[in-house]
């Protein structure tokens, strides 16, 4: 028996996990995924902050009885801390304290981070303050709660695939969208900042 641990539960993680099981029913992956969201969709975001996509189960890949019926073990809300190449052990940390895992085989497929612009002060914003990043279902939540209070208009910081989607999905909602790349950046750029606007806000 292998035991296999995959470091990230987004499709690169989750798709390694499932491959592992197609090649061989005696691999056990062990999946460390962040939060409690494996194999959802990010892509797809936009579409369910538009309505197009009504329930935001419906970005899941899989469900989570799916992937364990596959064979795999979730550790949910849980984060790699370190890894001992020696003695093939990953520390996690699942919110109640360290735990060691040990593996016969490790794939980090943790995926990308959003870009934080260099902008002054923007290190101390966040939802409360009308501010977004766009990366996690978590992200996508506290977007939604900022929408449910009719803002007017929006600033799209980031002019790749998902923030153009956004705009497009902000614009069906009602909102003015502003959209702002770096000058040396092409239009598919990855990283999507947005700061909805309330009522009244400057």
């Amino acid at each position: 028996m292998t035991r296999l641990v995959v470091i990230g539960g987004s499709d690169a993680g989750v798709s390694a996990g499932l491959r592992a099981r197609e090649l061989d029913s005696s691999v056990m992956p062990v999946l460390v995924v962040a939060d409690e969201y494996p194999n959802f969709s990010i892509c797809c975001i936009p579409y369910y902050v538009s309505g197009e996509v009504p329930d935001w189960r419906s970005l899941a890949h899989h469900t989570l009885a799916d992937l364990q019926d596959a064979g795999l073990e979730l550790q949910l809300n849980s984060r790699a801390t370190s890894i001992d190449p020696g003695r093939r052990t990953v520390t996690v940390y699942n919110g109640h304290g360290h735990v060691e895992i040990g593996y016969d085989q490790l794939v980090i497929g943790t995926g990308a981070v959003p870009v934080r612009p260099p902008i002054d002060g923007l290190d101390v914003l966040g939802p409360d303050d009308g501010v977004f990043v766009l990366h996690t279902m978590g992200d996508t939540f506290a977007l939604m709660d900022g929408m449910s209070r009719d803002p007017e208009s929006a600033v799209i910081v980031g002019a790749g695939y998902i923030g153009l989607e956004m705009a497009e999905a902000l614009r069906t909602r009602g909102c003015r969208c502003h959209g702002r790349r770096a000058p040396s950046t092409s239009v598919v750029h990855s990283g999507c900042w947005a700061r909805c606007l309330g009522r009244g806000r400057a």
